[in-house]
């Protein structure tokens, strides 16, 4: 199977005087083209610390993620900027939005880093934004929006430009059910017309039926679920 994203036996320890924390121990784990993958469990587990290493934005302690069959701490760190430029669409827990943009700027920032011209970025903030139901809040900056649209903000912004792959940290946690599945059902379609790779952190387990794959942490520990609920 082609492997889009790797986990290749991840750890990451912080150290705190003499304390030690393993946030991420030993986690394997891959994503295809054209799959959804879940990274579920409950808050602290480990979840964000891994999908953090996996969009080449943290450096595991040991181990390696590979893009596309190459590593991570291969790559210059210039050459990582460009990979998460190029590749990456990052949906992340806090929206980090810019505030003095609107929401149609902040997605064409991200699209015009990838080296779109200003016409062709508007375009396809416009696009993006339209897909995630927010055509009549283009131009709000983002303190005139509320928590359910900034993260539909943030996930037009990532899915613009079609990205190779997308990480998404709680896409759903600010949404109501109905503009949840809705995101998700656009992650899945994205990644089935795009063949995008896709791994969504969440500790929703109605967010399980759409999955591809389905991977638990807990304390740390990664494992592979089978789709009838047992370790594979």
């Amino acid at each position: 199977m082609k492997t889009a994203i790797e986990a290749r036996g991840v750890w990451k320890v912080y150290t705190q005087g003499n304390l030690k924390v393993e946030a991420v121990r030993g986690a394997d784990m891959t994503a295809a083209p054209g799959e959804v993958v879940a990274l579920m469990g409950p808050s602290g587990s480990g979840k964000t610390t891994l999908l953090t290493m996996l969009g080449g934005m943290l450096a595991p302690t040991r181990g390696d993620v590979l893009v596309e069959g190459r590593a991570f701490s291969s790559l210059t760190s210039a050459e990582t900027a460009r990979v998460r430029r190029a590749k990456i669409g990052y949906v992340f827990q806090h929206f980090n939005l810019f505030p003095a943009l609107t929401a149609s700027e902040n997605v064409q920032a991200a699209l015009r880093l990838r080296g779109l011209e200003p016409d062709a970025a508007r375009a396809e903030a416009e696009k993006s934004l339209e897909a995630v139901g927010l055509s009549d809040r283009m131009e709000f900056l983002p303190e005139d929006l509320s928590g359910g649209q900034k993260q539909r903000v943030s996930i037009a912004r990532a899915l613009a430009g079609n990205p190779s792959y997308v990480l998404a940290d709680e896409p759903t946690g600010a949404l109501d059910a109905k503009n949840g599945r809705s995101v998700i059902e656009l992650l899945v379609r994205r990644a089935k017309e795009s063949g995008a790779a896709v791994v969504v952190v969440t500790h929703d387990p109605r967010l399980a039926e759409f999955m591809d794959r389905l991977y638990t942490m807990e304390d740390g520990r990664l494992t592979e679920q089978s789709r009838t609920g047992g370790a594979v």
